[in-house]
């Protein structure tokens, strides 16, 4: 049975699933400054290679190994993970950025997503790009390599936090990635981030509507305060 991590924030599938149509990494990292937290934004190699490009959920976390040699029975910590991941959750594997394998693929693809996942996220390569663009999973990564991770490296656990460029990132923080990038909101300040966020949208529509009504730019910036 899927249990969400002790102590963490719950975000609802209907929250997270209106979140998605409103917010913005831009929107959460204004949001994240402004509570004091300055660096949870994901280097810019890191952008959507296939799928969707809005990537909003809680964080699967994943770690692996290398190793020297295939093993003897293969993908077993692989198949743990995949056994482990729930709805709304993203697979986030930290690779130290290798260039060594494909951490991701289509048939993994199809596995997260039939369990409730909602994409992938990694430092490292993806593989199988055009077969995975057509499941319209939202995969995350900083490039395409064909070499299987079997005989490479190893999945040697899940639910423990991992750091992907400089950003530590728990079980149950919030991903946020779109066409700007990927940002981290910790599980302890999700609930301000977001209302920060969501207050920051609203003006800007209003900033946005009063320009349309005729208002000058210059105006409506000074009566809305957004910049």
């Amino acid at each position: 049975m899927h249990r969400q991590p002790m102590g963490a924030t719950r975000l609802e599938a209907t929250e997270l699933a209106t979140l998605r149509t409103v917010l913005r990494s831009a929107l959460v990292s204004d949001a994240l400054d402004a509570v004091g937290l300055r660096a949870q934004t994901l280097s810019a190699d890191i952008t959507c290679l296939a799928g969707s490009v809005v990537l909003i959920g809680r964080a699967f976390t994943v770690t692996a190994e290398p190793v020297d040699g295939v093993p003897e029975v293969p993908y077993v910590g692989l198949r743990r993970a995949l056994e482990s991941i729930g709805p709304d959750e993203v697979y986030v594997f930290g690779t130290s950025r290798s260039d060594a394998y494909a951490a991701w693929g289509e048939v993994v693809s199809m596995a997260a997503r039939a369990a409730g996942a909602v994409g992938f996220l990694t430092d490292g390569l993806i593989r199988d790009r055009e077969q995975v663009e057509r499941l319209g999973f939202p995969v995350y990564a900083r490039g395409t390599t064909p070499i299987d991770i079997n005989g490479r490296a190893e999945v040697v656990g899940h639910g423990l936090p991992v750091t992907i460029a400089g950003v530590t990132i728990a079980r149950g923080d919030l991903i946020v990635g779109d066409r700007d990038g990927v940002v981290v909101v910790p599980r302890g300040v999700q609930r301000e981030v977001i209302d920060r966020a969501l207050e920051k949208a609203s003006t800007e529509s209003m900033f946005r509507a009063a320009v349309a009504g005729g208002s000058s730019v210059l105006d409506a910036l000074d009566h809305f305060d957004i910049l």
